[in-house]
This record gives structure tokens, C-alpha cells and sequence, in this order.
């Protein structure tokens, strides 16, 4: 009886711990989503410059509280893009920019279902594996106990 008490604890600790890294798995997923959506984002300005002939007018940001300034592009043949996350720009012709964008987005695409999948085993386990192996000791503990008159 006493082992079927400490098995249970350990499966209650196993289990906390697979929530754990769950709940990591899940809050970089999220965060890999908003990275790869914002370089979709980027990709799509630079794609919609391309098709714009003449001045093009745009709004700039001046810091916080949604201050903008109008501004016009001075050279709409070229971009300065991120590279790496060491805070280091490029200045890449749209089209490389746009390419460049696409591969990190693919980056991110592939980042993202390997999470999903991680993420889809750990729920296996914690909804399959780990529950069925505590319901089975509780079964047993339930069969051995009796009733004293």
C-alpha cells in the first residue's frame, strides 16, 4: 500500500513537471507566432512599395502614444533589414529584402511545428500515459481496501 502511495507521488510529480514544460512549449509558440507574423507583415509592406510608382507618401512613428509624422520615401528601390538579433541592418534591394524575409519566415514555420509537436507529446502523455497509470494503482488501492465490522 505504501509503494502504491509513493508510485502516486511520483506520477503526481512526473506530471507536474510535463505541465511545466507544457506551458513553456505553449509560451514559445506564441512567441515564435508574433515573430514570424511580424516579418509577414514587414514582407507585405516591402511587396506593396514594389507596386507603387512615384512619391510615396508614409506615416513615421515619433515615440510613444500613436505620434506620427508624414514622410516621404526617398529611395523605394531598397530597404534596411534586421539581420540576426544582434541588432545589426542591411541595405538590401526589395527583392533580396523580400527573399531574406521569406527564408525567416520559413525559419519561424518550421520553429512552429516543432513545437506543435513537442507540444502534442507532452499532451499525450499527460492526458494518456501518466492518467492511466495512476487510475490503475487507485483501482488497486480501491480492490484492497475492505470494510471492518
Amino acid at each position: 500500500m505504501a509503494e502504491d502511495t509513493k508510485k502516486l507521488e511520483e506520477l503526481a510529480y512526473q506530471y507536474q513537471l510535463l505541465q511545466a514544460q507544457a506551458q513553456l512549449l505553449a509560451q514559445n509558440l506564441e512567441l515564435l507566432t508574433l515573430g514570424k507574423n511580424e516579418f509577414q507583415a514587414v514582407k507585405e509592406t516591402l511587396e506593396g512599395l514594389k507596386k507603387e510608382e512615384g512619391a510615396v507618401e508614409i506615416l513615421v512613428p515619433i515615440g510613444g502614444a500613436g505620434s506620427f509624422l508624414k514622410g516621404k520615401i526617398l529611395d523605394a528601390k531598397n530597404a534596411i533589414v534586421s539581420v540576426g538579433g544582434a541588432g545589426y541592418a542591411v541595405e538590401k534591394s526589395l527583392d533580396d529584402s523580400i527573399a531574406y524575409l521569406e527564408k525567416r519566415i520559413k525559419e519561424y514555420e518550421e520553429a512552429i511545428a516543432k513545437t506543435q509537436e513537442a507540444l502534442k507529446k507532452l499532451e499525450v502523455q499527460l492526458g494518456g500515459d501518466l492518467a492511466k497509470k495512476a487510475q490503475e494503482i487507485q483501482q488497486k488501492q480501491a480492490m484492497g481496501f475492505s470494510v471492518k465490522k
